[in-house]
């Protein structure tokens, strides 16, 4: 069981019919954008409760606070906007589609250091 096409790099899944070609050559570029939105989701997760678990002592770290309210604030709208991007992009690979999932890469990308960074420092001073 599982994806057999992960293991071996093959395989592409197309929005428009449903499908799954295993026959196909996977997709780097849509393989990094699923597996960097499911680190986002965990990072941003453990984020948040630690710093609202800790928010009293954590008020003298600077940035942490700010890093985490912009991931609440704005986190969802990132990780639909690489949603929307990377389906886009299985639908029709055209520039501007690539142009367009490349940005939406970089914001999660962005967003996920911002919140390793203010995680490591949140971690040090929790209690």
């Amino acid at each position: 069981m599982g994806c057999g096409g992960c293991k071996t790099g093959r395989g592409q899944y197309t929005p428009a019919t449903h499908s799954y070609d295993t026959n196909l050559t996977a997709d780097v570029v849509v393989v990094a954008a699923q597996t960097l939105r499911e680190t986002a989701l965990g990072v941003f997760d453990s984020f948040m409760k630690i710093e609202k678990a800790n928010e009293a002592a954590l008020k003298s770290v600077p940035g942490v606070h700010q890093a985490a309210e912009e991931i609440r604030k704005n986190g969802s709208r990132y990780l639909d906007d690489l949603t929307a991007a990377t389906t886009a992009y299985q639908n029709s690979r055209t520039p501007g589609n690539a142009d367009r999932l490349k940005s939406a890469l970089a914001a999660v990308s962005s967003a996920v250091q911002s919140a390793v960074k203010h995680l490591a420092l949140a971690t040090q001073k929790a209690p």
